[in-house]
């Protein structure tokens, strides 16, 4: 967690360039939670890549699943046929690929989540700055090796 030169708006009150412990405790809870959401945010850029790509991977997963739920008959979803015509496999592998490819975000995405969400309670239970600091350290860590290569 960083801990030096934090900005952390609290009520009316800008707190600018402060260091975690010269804080208030309130603020300094915030100042943790802030970090926690931080570190979440960076950490779905790197699975989803920019918000866009939610919608798109969310579209090809319906289209796949709808395509293999009708027995990898009919039509080729346009999102299945990208990926057929992309690396020249058969529609059904291509479905398949999207898949796999989507459980393993939505997963990375749980993980992420479920590390934030408690993270951010067990900060708010926090009675100094160093339990502060360790609900936020764990909480961060949980939240990067929830994908790996996120350092």
């Amino acid at each position: 967690m960083q801990k030096t030169n934090l900005n952390v708006v609290y009520g009316d009150t800008t707190y600018p360039g402060y260091d975690f412990e010269n804080l208030p405790l309130p603020v300094a809870l915030v100042a943790a939670q802030q970090q926690i959401e931080q570190a979440a945010d960076q950490t779905r850029a790197v699975v989803l890549g920019d918000p866009l790509r939610a919608i798109e991977n969310q579209m090809a997963e319906d289209e796949a699943k709808a395509f293999r739920q009708a027995g990898y008959a009919g039509d080729v979803p346009v999102t299945v046929q990208a990926l057929v015509d992309a690396n020249g496999v058969e529609p059904m592998d291509a479905a398949e690929s999207i898949l796999q490819e989507a459980k393993a975000w939505r997963s990375a995405l749980s993980r992420i989540r479920a590390a934030r969400l408690k993270g951010g309670v067990e900060v708010l239970k926090a009675t100094t700055h160093a339990q502060a600091e360790a609900y936020a350290d764990t909480a961060i860590n949980a939240i990067r090796a929830s994908v790996p290569g996120v350092a």
